[in-house]
């Protein structure tokens, strides 16, 4: 067994290739990469056909929004299509649904004959689709105008086969629980993925808005059947899982950062907590599945991928030996000047997001004491409930659907 100095040695040494990693090296291959990438504005010599692809359940009226967004791209309309398929919602979002529809006349509603879940509601309709790309989009999401552009300059100026934009938050000044939220999404995309950008390696491109080409959907066809872990279901993390994916049959995923959009972040602690609780049970199925895969990832990307997932068990470990020897005061004073570092950053650069997504940067400092509990708590408890189906924050077991035929 491990004693409490090998596991803070050990945590020492994964904080540091982590922090390296991704705020130090990822910073400097940033700055490199938008040297070399002077030419992700030209446009494509002809615009590629793009389907929308939009599962939605139980949204309500804001899927209003998000079709209003859609209506308002940049876009040639002739190379566009939208398609929101209902996963048999209970709430009247499929008459909301209708309702943009009757006002969106060119947007399509599709209605799924049972509940499906997330990944085979996209995946049904991408076998169906015949557009060259595919953008996920998640329902409750508003994109900026310019994006869908952006995402596709992007993709045919790097050569990348899927192409993610950021997500930030749109009800940023709501509470204290979204404005610390709102920082930290913030941060996630300026800094945590810089480094496997680099390397058109990015292991997790959003749902809310990743660009991909349909021949590269086709290609992880088989995979998106069915997901297990252990013998159980698994309906969490279709992102993550979808991205991995396509990394391990050799296609390159990239980050576009002129493509945004904006995504409600949980304002109340409870479903805050069933959303980090379902993140750590992603990250964690995530990074044990792609053990007999390693070998398929980029050197550099690898180092830094094995790393984050050792941090991920050991944190917790770590905290336990502080609180044990009554050590815990230094982590957290060491927590509380990193986000004070990260809230000063976000200060200086939050003007060039929209007046709803910005707030004080303040409200990050309470990450010092979140941050260290969640990880103590919902790490372990995680681990401890992996076989949990869920689609988003739902609580369903999605039902198994017949394969459609492909589109001819």
């Amino acid at each position: 067994m491990l004693s409490l100095v090998m596991v803070e040695w050990l945590f020492a040494i994964l904080v540091l290739i982590v922090f390296t990693n991704r705020y130090v090296f990822g910073s400097l291959l940033r700055l490199a990469d938008r040297r070399l990438a002077s030419g992700f504005d030209r446009d494509p010599q002809a615009w590629p056909s793009v389907a929308i692809v939009v599962p939605v359940y139980n949204e309500g009226p804001s899927v209003r929004k998000t079709a209003a967004s859609f209506n308002d791209l940049d876009y040639p309309r002739d190379r566009l299509n939208v398609v929101f398929i209902d996963d048999c919602s209970t709430d009247g979002t499929y008459e909301h649904l209708q309702a943009a529809q009757r006002h969106f006349a060119w947007m399509q509603v599709e209605r799924n004959p049972r509940n499906m879940g997330k990944r085979l509601g996209i995946k049904n309709a991408v076998l169906r689709i015949k557009s060259d790309l595919v953008l996920s989009v998640d329902s409750d999401v508003i994109v900026e105008a310019n994006s869908l552009k952006n995402l596709v300059r992007h993709m045919y100026s790097s050569g990348a086969d899927a192409v993610g934009g950021c997500v930030f938050v749109s009800n940023a000044d709501q509470n204290w629980l979204t404005r610390m939220q709102a920082v930290k999404y913030w941060i996630g995309y300026q800094f945590l993925k810089n480094l496997e950008n680099a390397f058109d390696h990015v292991m997790c491109l959003s749902g809310c808005l990743t660009l991909y080409k349909r021949d590269a959907l086709l290609a992880v066809d088989h995979d998106l059947e069915s997901r297990t872990f252990l013998g159980d279901d698994v309906k969490y993390g279709e992102d993550r899982f979808l991205t991995r994916k396509l990394v391990e049959r050799g296609y390159r995923t990239r980050l576009c950062f002129e493509a945004r959009c904006f995504t409600k972040a949980p304002a109340t602690i409870t479903h805050y907590l069933s959303q980090q609780l379902r993140w750590r049970r992603s990250n964690t199925i995530d990074f044990l599945s792609a053990i007999p895969h390693l070998n398929r990832f980029n050197p550099v990307v690898l180092v830094h991928y094995v790393s984050i997932a050792l941090l991920l068990f050991f944190y917790p470990l770590f905290l336990v030996s502080q609180i044990m020897h009554m050590g815990f005061i230094i982590p957290m004073l060491e927590h509380a000047l990193l986000v004070t570092v990260f809230a000063l950053a976000y200060e200086l650069n939050k003007k060039k997001l929209p007046d709803f997504a910005r707030t004080s940067g303040i409200w990050f400092l309470s990450m010092a004491f979140v941050f260290p509990v969640m990880y103590i708590t919902l790490t372990p408890l995680a681990i401890a409930t992996l076989g949990t189906a869920s689609w988003e924050t739902r609580g369903t077991k999605p039902a198994k659907s017949p394969r459609p035929k492909a589109a001819v």
